[in-house]
């Protein structure tokens, strides 16, 4: 593919030290036509050259070329007063009166029959359109002059107006509509049937509409042809700021192939140009584009280091959407380094920035960002409302394109009826002008008056009617948003109730995993009254046999063995209790001694058999606190397991017979907490483990050892209570747990 390119980039190096040379149509033939030789037309040269540096004083000189050509009853002249007030009301961002000056200027030339001059009108009227962000009337305002130059489809100005379409479809999201009216300017431009100043301008504008269409509808093969075709127009033209921009649009297309090398060298490229040529909106959009080649290969200080580059320069240029985009990627790049607090900073940053300039989707994209950062910090809660936000706002900006979408066409409705009203106005005008000439007639001009109004009648009749219409379509469209909202409620309570439930079966999960844990050792604790209720009974049988026996002998044995049977079904209740599904709240108050003495009645024996020494030390003093003592128990139990195989792992790889097993319980307070600590002289954590021994389905034990749900669990458990839980190890030594829970005030 670089071979395809090889002979852009030797004029590439030959123009990077050539002179700059910028070109722009001359418009000063078309202006003596429109101005034509009245006595307003010094007034209107003046204005002209006064419009970009002062177009203050130019609406004065403009009102004064007006007011000659009116008394002059210079009807051209006139036109060119209006669309210069137009054009100096619209540099001073009076919008409203620009369209009203526009306006009237192509009233009077569609009048003389100056069709290529009104449509140059029409250009300006578009033109305040879509800067008002109103595209649709751009639109029709082009086609309009398009339908007007029918017949001279091949004319600068009807180029022109196919060029500006393409554009506003381009911008309007229809890629297919753009690539169509853009291929017609090509045609238009290779046909060679006329002679069009500036044709290799128009080919610079051409090739970049198609090269942008094609990549907005995928066709990057296309894309890819057509900027390449720019770039080498650029270089034959001298024209830095096209070429940057062209070869910055190549390593995109490269970028969406996959061939991020050849990206690389564009963008390179691209920067070099635009340095060169002191250009600073190329110089970010190459730096961005250097950037996210960098993150593609996972270079990310070096991304870091282009992104911040992008941001400061497009901050210096006001190009606020860029600074958006670069400080969101300054904050992926931490985040894939994992340094969360700085990469929350930067998205913060662009937060703000996004809501100080109510730039509602760039704020949107910020929310999401935010809610995949906490989720990979494990804050699943600030996750969820930032995935909210999002989902909310995303919504709102769909709705909110809804309604300016129906104002628009509301726009577009009036319109068409102040056109139908002025068609009406001016048929009555004719009626009047026939009254003045023709007095003689005036009961037949009387009747046609009275036909005249009752054909507005009618027609008011029908625009009511019509708008009447219109407003239970309104209506049926707010129903119909009202009714998607609640849907969409709807669906989120169905999620989070998922969310819910899926949360419980992780817990029962682990606590089926923590009970497989400790069968052998619940089977030995009930096997131990077992055979003391064996024993009884065939001491019983025997004095019955040799008939030796008592009354207090019987009573003896029999409140022997009932203390037996009490022992087992206390173990198999406070099972069948504790592997029972909680539901979501079943706080009580609840002692952590209480706790710790239930969770060692079910693994002492256990414990013992494999020659655990367990020390505890409770702090008998101890307040209750409000908590789910069976999830509290879950906790403890899995503490114990993992300590258990730390030592059960330590045993067999260290050859040390004094090596003794120990775990030490501990339970106290202070002014603000209560606090459980499980210590054990096991294996320990590795450093570059600690981090990640909280985070679902982490273990390093084998896969029939454990699923890595017990700590995952166990941490929520806790925050649920508003407590931590912090881990302290050091390799092979030892490994502490401690919780804290917060004092009831």
């Amino acid at each position: 593919m670089m071979q395809k390119y090889k002979h852009i980039i030797l004029l590439l190096l030959i123009f990077i030290s050539s002179v700059h040379i910028s070109a722009g149509q001359d418009n000063s033939v078309e202006e003596k036509q429109l101005i034509g030789n009245s006595k307003a037309a010094e007034l209107i040269v003046k204005g002209r050259e006064l419009i970009n540096t002062n177009p203050d004083q130019t609406l004065d000189i403009a009102l004064q070329a007006l007011v000659v050509a009116k008394k002059n009853k210079d009807l051209i002249g006139e036109a060119a007063a209006l669309e210069l007030l137009g054009d100096a009301s619209y540099n001073i961002k009076e919008y409203d009166a620009a369209l009203k000056y526009y306006y009237r200027a192509f009233s009077i030339l569609v009048s003389n029959k100056k069709d290529n001059l009104a449509v140059r009108v029409l250009l300006s009227i578009a033109k305040v359109h879509e800067t008002t962000n109103n595209p649709d009337l751009a639109i029709q305002q082009v086609e309009a002059g398009i339908k007007q130059l029918g017949g001279s489809k091949n004319s600068t100005r009807y180029l022109e107006l196919i060029i500006k379409l393409a554009n506003l479809y381009l911008v309007h999201q229809n890629p297919k509509l753009a690539s169509k009216y853009g291929l017609e300017a090509q045609s238009i431009l290779n046909s060679g049937t006329s002679e069009i100043p500036g044709k290799e301008r128009y080919f610079l504008q051409v090739y970049e509409l198609l090269g942008q269409s094609y990549k907005n509808s995928g066709n990057l093969n296309l894309s890819l042809d057509y900027f390449k075709k720019l770039s080498e127009n650029a270089i034959k033209l001298s024209d830095s700021t096209t070429l940057s921009k062209s070869l910055s649009e190549v390593g995109v297309v490269f970028m969406l192939t996959n061939k991020p090398d050849s990206a690389l060298q564009y963008f390179s490229l691209a920067y070099t140009v635009s340095l060169n040529a002191s250009d600073s909106a190329g110089i970010v959009k190459s730096l961005f584009g250097l950037g996210d080649y960098n993150f593609d290969v996972e270079n990310y200080n070096q991304a870091l280091n282009y992104y911040s580059q992008c941001n400061e320069i497009a901050q210096k240029i006001n190009d606020i959407e860029t600074s958006l985009a670069a400080l969101v990627k300054i904050s992926r790049c931490y985040s894939q380094l994992g340094d969360y607090p700085t990469s929350s900073k930067f998205l913060n940053r662009a937060l703000a920035i996004a809501q100080k300039h109510k730039l509602t989707s760039s704020k949107a994209d910020v929310y999401k960002y935010l809610s995949v950062l906490n989720e990979a910090q494990g804050r699943y809660k600030d996750a969820l409302e930032y995935h909210k936000m999002w989902v909310e706002l995303r919504d709102s900006i769909y709705f909110e394109e809804t309604g300016q979408k129906l104002a628009k066409l509301q726009i577009l409705y009036e319109i068409t009826q102040k056109e139908k009203e002025n068609e009406i106005l001016k048929q009555n005008a004719e009626i009047q002008k026939l009254q003045i000439a023709r007095s003689r007639y005036q009961f037949r001009i009387m009747i046609l008056i009275l036909v005249a109004v009752a054909i507005m009648l009618i027609l008011l009749i029908v625009l009511f009617r019509n708008k009447q219409k219109e407003i239970i379509k309104q209506k049926e469209t707010e129903q119909r948003i009202t009714q998607l909202n609640k849907a969409l409620e709807r669906r989120m309570i169905e999620e989070i109730k998922k969310q819910e439930k899926q949360q419980q079966l992780l817990a029962q999960k682990s606590k089926l995993e923590s009970l497989g844990t400790l069968a052998a050792g619940i089977a030995h604790e009930i096997n131990q009254p077992l055979g003391g209720i064996s024993m009884g009974l065939d001491n019983i049988l025997m004095r019955l046999n040799d008939k030796s026996f008592s009354e207090e002998y019987i009573k003896e044995k029999l409140n022997s063995l009932f203390e037996n049977v009490e022992r087992i079904k206390k173990i198999i209740d406070h099972i069948r209790y504790f592997s029972r599904t909680q539901k979501p709240v079943a706080f009580s108050s609840v002692n952590l001694n209480d706790v710790v003495n239930s969770a060692l009645f079910m693994v002492t024996t256990q414990f013992e058999n494999h020659g655990i020494e367990v020390q505890k030390n409770l702090d008998e003093s101890l307040p209750p606190i409000t908590g789910d003592k069976y999830k509290l128990e879950q906790v403890l139990l899995n503490l114990l397991s993992n300590a258990k195989y730390a030592l059960d792992d330590k045993a067999k790889k260290v050859d040390d017979r004094n090596y003794r097993k120990r775990i030490k319980i501990n339970t106290w307070q202070d002014n603000d907490n209560i606090y459980l600590s499980v210590w054990d002289n096991g294996t320990g954590i590795p450093k570059k483990y600690v981090e990640k021994i909280f985070d679902p389905f982490f273990t390093t034990k084998s896969e029939d050892k454990g699923t890595g749900l017990g700590l995952s669990i166990s941490y929520g458990f806790i925050k649920d209570l508003l407590g931590d839980i912090r881990v302290e190890s050091e390799p092979g030594e030892y490994t502490l747990f401690e919780i804290s829970i917060p004092k009831e005030k």
